[in-house]
């Protein structure tokens, strides 16, 4: 039975129940406590297009982990046990925020209204698709949660990653031969540019050239897999480390690329710019799904 009959099938048989209302009164308070996340989230997606990618890169990858893995749907619109203990966890999180906060805890326990969101998301689908989507909500939750925490950090990390990405690039082309050289430019009045020059061309490594969307996407899709296969630390950090590598490493290779592009391309660099960045994203986010082991077929076992 198609999804959205089941779902109609079972709202018709619960909906004179007192407990499903009270489920759905629960459910409803717990949005209104953390609309304020969900709107942050939402206008940095729509101020930012690498976090707009990376969330529609992760939401691809969880209809392949749908489409691919044995989630089933089953005994919808219940207030299961795997969606009563995620819901707890939430409320329990929320509330712990909010307590820390009035007493005078430390900022970051303001942080904790993260995990609180990714518990309410994973008991809200767990409610509505039933227990057998609880290892695909397990998975999607802690993944969006590192995802959060990350968001967090992308004008912090803004310079240190450009930095790396001038200097790695700059290596790059040094060593194939190009004329080469990696300075600050400041100007009065004017905030501080960092300037690649490459046979005599210069080059703005600026905000979009910090490799953040790639990085993050790929850290993302590692963390995704990790959490799915049920790996130990060892295999958890060995795919961190791996898509971090390969996310710099991108990165650094579409700089190079344009860089020896445009003194060719020059009435025509910011649609060679838009696709050879294309190209290198998602080269690298398919590299690191098939090298992670991201399922492209039906499993064969039950886990």
């Amino acid at each position: 039975m198609p999804i959205r009959r089941e779902l109609a099938a079972s709202f018709r048989s619960k909906y004179r129940e007192p407990d499903f209302w009270l489920h759905g009164l629960l459910f409803l308070l717990l949005g209104i406590a953390l609309w304020p996340l969900t709107l942050w989230f939402a206008q940095t997606a729509e101020a930012q297009s690498r976090i707009l990618h990376a969330l529609a890169v992760l939401t691809m990858a969880t209809v392949l982990l749908v489409r691919f893995g044995h989630t089933t749907v089953e005994n919808t619109l219940e207030l299961n046990r795997p969606a009563r203990r995620a819901l707890f966890f939430a409320y329990g999180l929320l509330a712990l925020s909010y307590i820390g906060r009035s007493f005078g805890a430390p900022p970051w326990f303001g942080l904790l209204v993260i995990p609180a969101y990714c518990c309410a998301l994973a008991a809200g689908a767990r409610f509505l698709f039933g227990a057998g989507t609880l290892r695909l909500t397990r998975t999607v939750a802690i993944t969006l949660g590192v995802f959060l925490f990350i968001s967090l950090w992308m004008v912090p990390l803004d310079w240190p990653l450009r930095a790396l990405a001038g200097q790695w690039s700059e290596s790059v082309l040094s060593w194939i031969g190009q004329d080469t050289a990696l300075g600050l430019y400041t100007s009065a009045g004017e905030p501080p540019m960092l300037i690649l020059l490459a046979n005599e061309h210069s080059f703005h490594v600026a905000s979009e050239c910090n490799g953040f969307g790639v990085i993050l996407t790929s850290l993302l899709i590692a963390v995704l897999l990790s959490v799915h296969r049920r790996l130990s630390l060892f295999g958890i950090a060995r795919n961190l480390l791996f898509g971090l590598a390969l996310g710099f490493a991108f990165n650094t290779l579409r700089i190079v690329i344009i860089v020896l592009l445009a003194p060719s391309l020059m009435d025509h660099y910011d649609l060679m710019h838009e696709i050879v960045g294309a190209i290198t994203y998602w080269v690298c986010l398919l590299i690191v799904w098939l090298a992670l082991k991201g399922p492209t077929k039906p499993e064969t076992e039950t886990t």
